[in-house]
């Protein structure tokens, strides 16, 4: 994780509409506070499809499941536009 990275922890939310919301106010919170932000993340329970279906309608994307001592999470992050916006000229070296 980057310095300006941000992890989102909501915790006890079974009402996925409402884990959405908090999750979207949350991504939009950090990433206008800190324009430097390159990320926000949030963990789910990995086979937790209720929180990461939640996570996605909230604009996170699937990354990758980790494996930590006692847990199994699923990551999700929420980017900003200029994180992954591609420059689709192959051709073109950048900087030159």
């Amino acid at each position: 994780m980057n310095a300006h990275d941000v992890e989102v922890r909501i915790s006890g939310e079974s009402d996925t509409a409402a884990l959405t919301q908090a999750l979207g106010a949350a991504a939009r919170d950090a990433l206008q506070n800190d324009p430097r932000c390159r990320r926000v993340v949030f963990a789910a329970q990995a086979g937790d499809l209720a929180a990461a279906g939640a996570a996605e309608a909230a604009g996170f994307r699937y990354v990758l499941d980790v494996d930590l001592p006692g847990a199994e999470l699923s990551l999700l992050v929420a980017e900003p536009g200029w994180v992954t916006a591609v420059d689709m000229d192959l051709d073109r070296v950048p900087g030159a």
